[in-house]
């Protein structure tokens, strides 16, 4: 997600660099954070998504719960065990280990793809949402917060952008 947030504000700089050139320009600022944070569709999506990593994240705590617990039995146990018990048990403890680590890497892929194609959809109706409020109220420039260094509170338009955002991710249903 950051690095498509990344491209967009970089996009926007680019494409605003002319358009700053002119003063009478009407220009905005939107928080794409807050929006996505703020709406209903955006809340949604990230409950969605904190389901799904809190889930898998449990499982991964219990693999991690039984190596804790096979690493324990096995120092408790492996002065009393002959060399090719000890040499099973610290196998099967560094093959369930292993795939512990597979997994954790396995599902931060997973994550990964699934925030992307969870938040791709919202992107595309944010900036056609963005895009479709800047002509309608005379703006030539909407860009980021986080690419403005300063602004003042006037141009902030994240609250009107964030209710025609719901509607739109409604509409787009």
């Amino acid at each position: 997600m950051r690095n498509v947030l990344k491209y967009v504000l970089l996009a926007t700089v680019i494409v605003a660099m002319p358009i700053l050139a002119n003063a009478a320009d009407k220009v905005g600022v939107v928080s794409s954070d807050e929006v996505l944070q703020n709406s209903e569709v955006g809340k949604k999506t990230m409950a969605d998504l904190k389901a799904k990593v809190e889930s898998k994240e449990r499982d991964i705590q219990r693999q991690n719960e039984e190596i804790k617990r096979l690493g324990e039995d096995y120092q408790k146990k492996s002065a009393a065990l002959s060399a090719e018990a000890r040499a099973k048990a610290q196998s099967e403890l560094e093959t369930k280990a292993r795939k512990m680590m597979e997994d954790q890497q396995g599902f931060a892929q997973q994550l990964d793809v699934e925030q992307k194609k969870l938040m791709e959809p919202l992107f595309k109706v944010f900036t056609q949402v963005v895009g479709d409020y800047a002509k309608k109220n005379g703006f030539s420039l909407i860009i980021d917060k986080r690419a403005a260094l300063y602004y003042g509170a006037g141009l902030d338009v994240t609250a009107d952008i964030t209710k025609d955002f719901d509607a739109a991710a409604k509409r787009s249903k």
